[in-house]
């Protein structure tokens, strides 16, 4: 039907441009913090290039659901500030009939969020800590700067006076903080040292020679002076071989979902936000209606705050889930259940076209 595609192209071109703005806006906050990590003078446009790569899926599970409220609320909201809705309707077209468009877009988006989700995700989050992991490693040694000092390995602030070469270091200041490996901070100072990086074992080394290391207690302090010492930096990003939940393929969590509570919660997400597509492909056209002629920014102000409700309760639920206070299911599935509720209301009420107290 003409109305329908005309309805539906606006919704997929306002979906499109919000999809891009979202997606911007997530690898933005996610790669300036991850540039501490990394960037120093080592990274180059392919390394970049893998991180936007790999973050894409990650980024998308969040940016489609929250895109399709947003559209569905413009949308909707400018058809009934310009009146098309009240033509639409005396022209006898049904609820469904205005809201079909919608439906349709978001059940597409199911399913490709539902691909991202259970497959993409874990592949890319796994292959991000593999780029990360390699960058760091294969140009530990640009990372560092002369007379200034540097806190990209974990834990650890580096001054170096000189740079002869590439590897080579000369008047080297070590600074390490105390953590699980370490039970006090330490400072160590050499007259030259040599970094070497090895990939393949996932180890970067700072090999000093003629220096003195220095350890700090409450009520005492020691000094050791030695010819040679070799300092294991810590990258700061996790082992490619540990494996956090959102990097363990779905079928894995499935099995042993019983057994570990964070990998049923991640199990939980996957499921939960595709079928958050549905939901607001049905919340976006009823609630947007409803709430009268509020235009494109109020349309767009309106849409953001739901959103921001939604992730709430679902940080919430996770939350509890957590801490053992409810179950897995109930914690992931909270948000869901409270916003299908009140899809499904606004729905009915619009398909009956009954007048509500307008927000």
């Amino acid at each position: 039907m003409i109305i329908q595609k005309y309805i539906l192209k606006e919704l997929v071109i306002n979906l499109m441009v919000i999809i891009f703005s979202m997606s911007v806006i997530l690898f933005m906050e996610k790669f300036v913090r991850m540039t501490r990590l990394f960037m120093g003078k080592g990274a180059d446009f392919i390394d970049i290039a893998k991180v936007f790569l790999y973050l894409q899926p990650s980024i998308l599970l969040l940016s489609i659901p929250m895109s399709i409220l947003i559209a569905a609320f413009i949308t909707y909201g400018r058809m009934s500030t310009d009146g098309e809705i009240v033509v639409l309707k005396g022209s006898g077209m049904s609820f469904w009939g205005i809201s079909k468009a919608a439906i349709m877009l978001s059940a597409l988006c199911f399913f490709i969020v539902f691909f991202i989700s259970l497959y993409l995700l874990p592949r890319g989050m796994h292959s991000l800590k593999k780029v990360l992991q390699e960058t760091i490693i294969k140009k530990a040694s640009m990372t560092l700067e002369e007379e200034t000092f540097s806190d990209v390995f974990k834990d650890t602030v580096i001054f170096v006076k000189e740079i002869p070469s590439r590897d080579k270091l000369k008047g080297i200041f070590v600074f390490k903080d105390a953590n699980k490996s370490v039970d006090e901070p330490m400072v160590i100072v050499a007259e030259k040292g040599v970094i070497n990086a090895n990939p393949e074992e996932g180890l970067i080394k700072l090999s000093m020679k003629k220096g003195m290391i220095h350890t700090f207690k409450k009520n005492s302090s020691s000094e050791i002076s030695f010819a040679e010492y070799d300092f294991v930096l810590t990258s700061g990003i996790e082992s490619v071989s540990s494996r956090n939940p959102d990097e363990i393929k779905t079928m894995d969590l499935w099995k042993g979902r019983g057994e570990n509570i964070l990998w049923s919660i991640e199990l939980n997400r996957r499921i939960v936000l595709p079928f958050a597509c549905l939901i607001f492909g049905i919340l976006g056209p009823a609630f947007s209606i409803k709430a009268g002629k509020i235009g494109r920014l109020g349309s767009f102000s309106l849409s953001m705050g739901l959103l921001i409700f939604y992730y709430m309760l679902l940080i919430l639920g996770e939350g509890l889930a957590e801490s053992g206070k409810i179950s897995t299911f109930l914690g992931g599935w909270v948000a869901n259940m409270f916003f299908g509720a009140v899809a499904v209301l606004f729905y009915y009420i619009a398909y009956r076209d009954k007048s509500i107290k307008r927000l």
